[in-house]
């Protein structure tokens, strides 16, 4: 269990990083907005936001999730249909609120196209309610291969706007 906890863990910061990597400009670049003035403004916005989300993928935002999905393997380990049942109900309530965080996100962004990115990752989560991105696993051995591309799949979206 401690080994699947670590990698979902180890999983969820890797990939939240990547995510919300460092938009500062480039030396010599002169960001600015359509009426000349710096955008400085913008781009501190836009990367308070992108480091918002980077703590909540990376931490506490996800460790629900992480565990509901320990408990999840753990009872398809088993033949007990209502643990089941009941572990795939607590992976779907973490999902639904990890939807919700980062839709509360995309309300702090005033970027439109922030905004907009957001509230497609939020749409990613949401969809992965159905739990096809565990489909068939019940060993920790096996989440890693599962979970990596889910969750790369459902941030996406920010690579390019929170790079």
């Amino acid at each position: 269990m401690r080994r699947l906890l670590a990698a979902t863990a180890l999983a969820a910061v890797l990939l939240g990083a990547a995510a919300c990597a460092d938009d500062t400009p480039a030396p010599g670049s002169s960001a600015t907005t359509a009426t000349g003035a710096p955008a400085a403004s913008a781009a501190a916005e836009a990367k308070a936001v992108c480091d918002e989300f980077n703590k909540l993928f990376a931490g506490q935002g996800t460790a629900g999730l992480t565990v509901a999905i320990g408990e999840l393997l753990k009872a398809r380990q088993g033949t007990d249909a209502a643990k089941i049942a009941a572990a795939e109900a607590k992976v779907k309530t973490e999902l639904t609120t990890l939807q919700s965080a980062i839709t509360e996100l995309s309300a702090k962004a005033a970027d439109p196209a922030l905004k907009a990115t957001f509230e497609q990752v939020a749409a990613n989560v949401g969809k992965a309610a159905d739990l096809a991105f565990l489909e068939g696993t019940t060993k920790a051995e096996e989440l890693e291969a599962k979970l990596t591309p889910a969750f790369l799949s459902w941030i996406m979206p920010l690579a390019t706007t929170c790079a």
